[in-house]
């Protein structure tokens, strides 16, 4: 059998009769099944894989498609992990993707987590331009930070996908779609100063959010003190900050919250240790998901428009305009502060209005 242009097209009988075992050997580390394959016989199917050039055929699904490219109109999504299918603020990251993707006719292949494809089978199963013509990387800074290894492979990816784009975070020459983690952590900080408070704690993710509320404290002549910071991105590890924040000592009297589920978790650990929001403590936090409105108290919050990002991220993936400089393009959401009532009555003037206050 051979193609379009006259090669051989390699199939899992000729890698099963160079790698010595049976088809269905093979069919069980092409899919990563249950099945138990000895090390040895795996990577022996690996080489005899890699050896041979072998791509799973699927053509037959998208022989529909009128495109030249034999993908059609397929994308793929690829998670830092598991816990985003989880989070309120992926999963409406997520719901925007379906949803625009479906609105303009195109169709999501799959969604996976990256440790999925540190294994070469599946890799070359999914990243390859047979099976998407897009893809789209949500949060993977959260799980590498350009090491030899990652830096291969999403070098591969780049090398080997049409498109690709980034939310929430960056990579060189890959468009991206994110919003300002400093600014909006500096906008929430700056507003607890202006009610008064002194003592402002941060508990939330370590990333740029952490340099906007040193900024918002720089401001204020203030300088930060490593024991009002603590590192936190789900809501169990929020309520233990908080739980150690307190029994720390370090006099404190507003928490500025990196994501909403540690705010969510600080107000729970607050009302526990019968400290009064807002009366003793002012909270401020960032993402502004549906669950922040039904608090008690409400929670004032930066509102990340992240339904917003999903849709951009798909609209700058399927234009053709994005691939003329695709290094050049990034958007930036902006974010606005939401008034509720977890941060408690303005004391004094607000001296500036690039807060961009609304209230809800």
């Amino acid at each position: 059998m051979t193609d379009s242009s006259g090669r051989k097209i390699v199939t899992q009988a000729d890698v099963a009769r160079l790698a010595g075992v049976t088809r269905s050997i093979v069919s069980y580390v092409m899919n990563n099944s249950p099945r138990k394959v000895s090390e040895e016989t795996r990577n022996r199917v690996l080489w005899a894989i890699n050896e041979l050039g072998y791509r799973p055929n699927k053509h037959a699904r998208i022989l529909h498609h009128a495109d030249d490219n034999p993908s059609g109109n397929y994308i793929g999504v690829i998670l830092a992990g598991n816990y985003m299918f989880r989070r309120p603020y992926y999963a409406s990251i997520l719901a925007s993707i379906h949803d625009r993707v479906y609105e303009l006719g195109w169709h999501i292949q799959f969604i996976r987590v990256y440790d999925d494809f540190c294994d070469p089978v599946i890799f070359d199963q999914f990243i390859h331009r047979n099976e998407i013509r897009g893809l789209i990387l949500i949060g993977l800074n959260q799980i590498f930070h350009r090491s030899a290894c990652d830096t291969v492979l999403m070098d591969e990816i780049v090398q080997r996908i049409e498109r690709v784009v980034c939310i929430d975070w960056e990579w060189p020459g890959v468009p991206s779609i994110q919003f300002d983690f400093q600014k909006a952590a500096f906008q929430a900080t700056k507003y607890l100063f202006t009610l008064g408070r002194k003592r402002v704690a941060y508990l939330g993710p370590n990333d740029k959010r952490v340099a906007g509320y040193q900024q918002a404290l720089w401001e204020y002549g203030i300088s930060p003190e490593k024991s009002l910071i603590y590192i936190a991105t789900e809501a169990d590890k929020g309520y233990a900050v908080c739980t150690q924040l307190i029994q720390s000592g370090e006099p404190f009297d507003a928490i500025c919250s990196g994501t909403d589920e540690v705010g969510i978790a600080t107000l729970h650990c607050l009302d526990e240790h019968e400290l009064r929001v807002p009366q003793d403590i002012s909270v401020v936090s960032i993402d502004n998901i549906e669950l922040s409105a039904y608090t008690v108290p409400s929670l004032t919050t930066v509102g990340v428009p992240a339904g917003k990002m999903g849709q951009h991220a798909i609209d700058t993936l399927v234009s053709d305009n994005t691939w003329v400089s695709p290094s050049e393009f990034m958007i930036t959401v902006p974010t606005h502060l939401i008034i509720r009532n977890s941060s408690g009555p303005i004391m004094k003037t607000i001296p500036d209005s690039d807060l961009s206050l609304t209230s809800d």
